[in-house]
């Protein structure tokens, strides 16, 4: 039984890696699109965006790896059921319920992969591009002097710059401020210096020429200067100032938050302990699920026409116990003291494969296998 067992754990293992790919590309496509507004609003370079792509990765793990677990055993057990091999092998002498040995060490090693990127990997990387995030954003030299490109730096505020020195001076300055939705302003100049002491920034003009609109005259006022000092403190973040959220820390520190924790007033109590018993249950939950699409699957007996329905059930199953787990999380964020509602889901899906699981354990009639 044990090459048996072997053989159906590398069935699993396969059909994971391959839905770990699928699901990858697409999960970090969405977070891409994030990533690419902050490094191209920043003007910072495709390396910048290659090491926040890397830092993004383990919250993209969290979501593929459970969806990977499910999808990949009910791929891999209903190929194997389907083309009859597991119709042989139970009629060799393994029952449906030893089947869970080789589907539950599959799933033991999706719920440590799931352990390990929620424990570890989720707080050193969220912490690590929370940091190089708000760097990039105080950094006003490489935010702002970049040629050629319009950027961003603040809503409403767009900046083009045509050439810039080694020394920091710029030319061809073009300013649009519609932060005052009724008084735009448009300013021009020939050359630009920026300049920055402590707390404050200004971006100082030379030789250009400053265009209003005046909405109820709808007459345009055309202001010519020498020099014009456009204040940007507002872009000026303080990188001791930030906040660390509840996922950067561990489930130790979550679990019993401390003062310290709390001074902020940013996040409750209920906040940390809740991330603390959801980094615990997700791992469960991606254990459970590779056994409850088995015994979903095994429930019915063998059909020639397919267990696309039984499919459907176990996906259903999963992804009700999934909602139930943020539903939960909900409440705790509320009330820290209910944080054992969050293994309700847990318990649910032990039930479930356990009362299929028994099911499958009777004796049945030879006509049954084949029905």
């Amino acid at each position: 039984m044990r090459r048996l067992d072997r053989y159906i754990l590398a069935q699993l293992i396969t059909a994971f890696g391959f839905f770990v790919l699928v699901f990858t590309g697409v999960v970090w496509l969405t977070q891409a699109v994030r990533l690419i507004d902050t490094v191209i609003a920043s003007g910072q370079s495709a390396m910048v965006f290659l090491t926040f792509s890397a830092l993004v990765m383990p919250q993209v793990f969290v979501i593929v790896l459970p969806l990977s677990g499910i999808g990949a055993s009910l791929f891999a057990l209903n190929r194997l059921y389907t083309e009859s091999e597991l119709v042989v092998m139970m009629s060799a002498g393994l029952s449906p319920v030893g089947l869970l040995r080789s589907v539950g060490a599959f799933g033991a090693m999706v719920g440590v992969a799931m352990a390990v990127v929620l424990m570890f990997l989720v707080p050193l990387s969220g912490g690590l591009l929370a940091d190089r995030t708000q760097a990039i954003r105080s950094d006003l030299a490489n935010a702002l002097i970049v040629e050629r490109q319009f950027l961003h730096p603040l809503p409403g505020l767009t900046l083009f710059i045509q050439d810039t020195s080694r020394a920091g001076e710029m030319s061809g300055i073009f300013l649009n401020d519609q932060r005052e939705f009724l008084r735009p302003i448009t300013y021009s100049a020939e050359h630009a210096r920026l300049l920055r002491e402590g707390d404050e920034a200004r971006l100082v003009m030379l030789d250009g020429v400053a265009l209003s609109l005046n909405e109820r005259s709808q007459q345009m006022s055309t202001v010519r200067f020498d020099q014009f000092v456009f204040d940007l403190s507002d872009l000026l973040r303080d990188e001791n100032a930030r906040t660390r959220r509840p996922s950067e820390y561990s489930v130790i520190e979550l679990v019993r938050p401390t003062e310290t924790m709390l001074a902020s007033g940013r996040h409750s109590r209920g906040d940390f302990v809740a991330e603390g018993h959801y980094k615990l249950t997700l791992p469960l939950l991606a254990t459970i699920f590779p056994m409850i699409a088995l015994v979903t699957i095994l429930a019915g007996g063998y059909r020639r026409s397919g267990f696309g329905r039984r499919v459907i059930v176990a996906i259903g199953v999963s992804a009700l116990l999934q909602i139930l787990v943020f539903v939960t999380r909900a409440q705790v964020q509320e009330s820290a003291d209910l944080w054992p509602l969050m293994y309700l889901p847990i318990l649910l899906g032990i039930l479930y494969v356990v009362v299929l699981a028994r099911r499958l354990a009777r004796p049945r009639r030879p006509s049954g296998v084949l029905a």
